[in-house]
């Protein structure tokens, strides 16, 4: 019996202590508001990224990396946050070699983290490139039944957008979103190229560009693109299967290079430093580093095919 009632009380004190703390968070969102409702004469703040942002896209170099983040998926990410984020982890990991291995393969880690955030950014836009190419033929379709139906563009491109998945469906809504307000239809899809580049997404837009400036049989056009589209589709997908042993080669070269220069360090720890000093290690540095570099750089050429 002592139990039950220890057990009710300490029931009915977490329930009292739940209601105070919602009565409290009501309190504080109902507070707030009336601060946001009576200084409606200041400005918002501004978060310090937000400004760097501002400052950012001004630059031609700020707006490719604006422009690679949307190509990635990632259009609500702020470029100024991720570069910071990015040097940050590029410090930390030349601060975690830099007393394990020394100098030189603290600098080397700093330079891998570096390029290994650019080239992560590159890898989720290529793989969503192809993954909008692949839907391009039935984009092509769709365009080309609004047509036949005598829809205009815009409203094609948003009854496109209702059917298609992603990564066409967020692409296609943004261009008619950027329709809608008064932007023209070929800057809108100039801005869905720098986006997302690829040869077949600049064919049919060249092809919308045309025929909304010169008119002419869209549905015709469209209809060929679409097969066009889907042959090429095919044979990139060969290419690609095709060509995968070499591509993995040539990064099996670059893996090997940073790898041994671990290995010299974990064996003989501040090696590569003597060797930076030293006339005779700056050569067979110099040497090694450019063969490395001509090896990836042949395999690499000879797994490219142009499709």
């Amino acid at each position: 019996m002592t139990f039950l009632l220890i057990a009710l009380g300490l029931l009915l004190t977490l329930l009292m202590a739940a209601a105070t703390v919602a009565t409290m968070v009501s309190n504080a969102e109902t507070e707030r508001r009336m601060v946001e409702t009576a200084d409606l004469d200041q400005p918002p703040g501004v978060p310090v990224f937000a400004r760097l942002d501002e400052r950012l896209v001004r630059l031609p170099w700020g707006q490719r990396l604006v422009a690679l983040l949307a190509g990635a998926g990632l259009p609500t990410w702020s470029p100024s946050l991720f570069l910071s984020g990015s040097c940050a982890a590029a410090v930390a990991a030349g601060l975690v070699v830099l007393p394990l291995f020394g100098w030189a393969t603290a600098a080397l880690a700093v330079l891998i983290v570096a390029v290994g955030a650019r080239r992560w950014l590159d890898r989720r836009r290529t793989q969503r490139v192809d993954r909008f190419v692949a839907q391009l033929p039935e984009l092509a379709r769709l365009l080309a039944n609004g047509a036949s139906a005598g829809l205009a563009v815009r409203r094609s491109l948003e009854m496109a957008a209702e059917e298609m998945t992603e990564p066409a469906a967020s692409e296609v809504a943004q261009i008619g979103a950027e329709m809608a307000v008064g932007r023209s239809l070929q800057d809108a899809l100039a801005s869905l190229t720098e986006r997302l580049p690829s040869r077949e997404l600049s064919v049919l837009v060249q092809t919308l560009a045309i025929q909304g400036r010169s008119g002419g049989e869209l549905v015709t056009a469209l209809a060929g693109i679409g097969q066009t589209l889907e042959e090429r589709r095919r044979l990139r997908r060969e290419v690609v299967t095709s060509t995968m042993g070499a591509q993995f080669s040539g990064y099996t070269v670059i893996f090997l290079a940073f790898g041994a220069v671990a290995l010299m360090n974990a064996f003989s720890p501040g090696v590569v430093d003597e060797m930076i000093t030293n006339f005779a290690g700056q050569v067979v540095l110099l040497v090694a580093t450019g063969l490395f570099t001509i090896g990836y750089l042949l395999v690499r050429r000879l797994s490219r095919v142009e499709v």
